[in-house]
């Protein structure tokens, strides 16, 4: 049963009705050995499954955790495992059996995918979609560029799924000409701690696994466009931070980065542990404010906020200042509503539209002669620079 479905939430409604019902009837009848354990569970479940009701509507309206294993600190459900398992050889016939049968209707499908990472040493999982063109008869050789989406802390790849339907979304503006057929690939960001996608001193390399291991996985089992640039980042909160920063140092992949209320320097706190050690410069580097001042910015930036939400604001200002002049720079502010999915639900069309624009389109491989090799390099991620030495808020940041 998972977490976000309506019928958690009716059986925990339920069972404070049928406590609340045997409370007011047993509490004079009950046979005196019983009367007094019957009374107190009772009164305990009157009083926490309230509680619990709450947290559960807080927890469908952000998507924090879809499943059990997402609560307590699993970072896959069973699908989930069952693709890391399957190695990503191929996509299953059964899967291509539903995205045909989907792309029949105009509809694009989402998968589970393993994404090992050889050059980081971290193996995680995520979800890819598929757009209802890559299925198309038609077009069997035709490649696509990506999206890569970002989710916030805490969260998971499920937001992008549940919370934040970025399926059906791409559907629509794709449907309506708004933004051309792309893959999007949402993968995991953290194990159980909070590692703000960046390559920490002696610590995880999060951003070589996200900005490098990601790509490679993604481009070595679909037909993703082969050309520099093809990549473009967006995510929400700390995956806001993420998208920027990422692209800064990754501009050979990444052509354009989206920051829905997103921040703009390294932080570190209880969620985080000690990420940069003392090393300014990996900090530094790490902080895309600071980053933009000293370093070309080659990747188009979209950046939004709502009035609501005033650390988002505040973030925005100083960095918007900062980025150089003759930057393909987009600012978006809205006047009200907070830090939340509903806000980024509004926002996500446009800036999924401003990608659009930026990526190059589908393309076909050129047809080659006979004899002739078929395989086309896929372009290798290079950073703006070497990170400094060093191995290298809001929170549903």
């Amino acid at each position: 049963m998972t977490l976000l479905g309506l019928p958690f939430l009716l059986l925990l409604c339920g069972a404070l009705v049928l406590a609340v019902a045997a409370l007011l009837y047993g509490w004079n009848r009950w046979p005196r050995l019983v009367a007094w354990p019957a009374r107190v569970a009772c009164l305990v479940l009157v009083m926490v499954l309230p509680v619990a009701i709450s947290g559960d509507g807080v927890n469908r309206y952000f998507g924090f955790y879809t499943s059990w294993d997402d609560l307590f600190n699993s970072p896959a459900d069973q699908r989930l495992t069952a693709a890391a398992q399957t190695r990503h050889e191929r996509v299953p016939p059964s899967d291509l059996s539903a995205g045909r049968a989907a792309a029949a209707k105009g509809h694009g499908i989402i998968i589970p995918w393993s994404m090992p990472g050889p050059r980081s040493g971290i193996n995680r999982s995520g979800y890819v979609y598929l757009p209802a063109a890559y299925f198309a008869a038609n077009r069997p050789t035709e490649r696509f560029p990506v999206v890569e989406l970002l989710h916030g802390y805490s969260g998971s790849p499920h937001n992008w799924v549940h919370a934040l339907p970025i399926a059906s979304t791409l559907d629509a503006e794709i449907t309506a000409d708004r933004i051309p057929p792309v893959i999007a690939v949402a993968p995991y960001e953290y194990d159980t701690h909070d590692g703000e996608c960046v390559d920490a001193v002696d610590g995880q390399q999060n951003e070589t696994y996200l900005a490098r291991d990601v790509p490679a996985d993604i481009a070595s089992s679909f037909r993703t466009a082969t050309s520099p640039e093809s990549w473009a980042t967006l995510g929400f909160s700390t995956g806001g931070f993420c998208a920027v920063n990422m692209a800064l140092h990754y501009p050979g992949t990444y052509r354009a980065a989206v920051s829905l209320s997103g921040y703009f320097t390294a932080l570190t706190d209880n969620t985080t542990g000690n990420l940069y050690h003392g090393n300014r410069g990996v900090r530094e580097y790490n902080s895309p404010r600071w980053f933009v001042r000293h370093h070309p910015v080659r990747p188009a930036l979209y950046l939004f906020a709502s009035g609501g939400d005033h650390a988002a604001m505040r973030e925005l200002a100083p960095f918007r200042h900062a980025v150089p002049a003759g930057t393909d720079l987009t600012v978006v502010t809205v006047p009200s509503g907070g830090h939340n999915t509903t806000v980024w639900n509004a926002a996500l069309p446009p800036a999924l539209d401003w990608i659009g624009h930026r990526l190059p389109a589908p393309s076909t491989p050129a047809v080659v002669e006979s004899g002739q090799s078929s395989s086309t390099p896929v372009a290798s991620p290079t950073a703006a620079s070497p990170a400094p030495s060093g191995r290298g808020r809001a929170k549903h940041r």
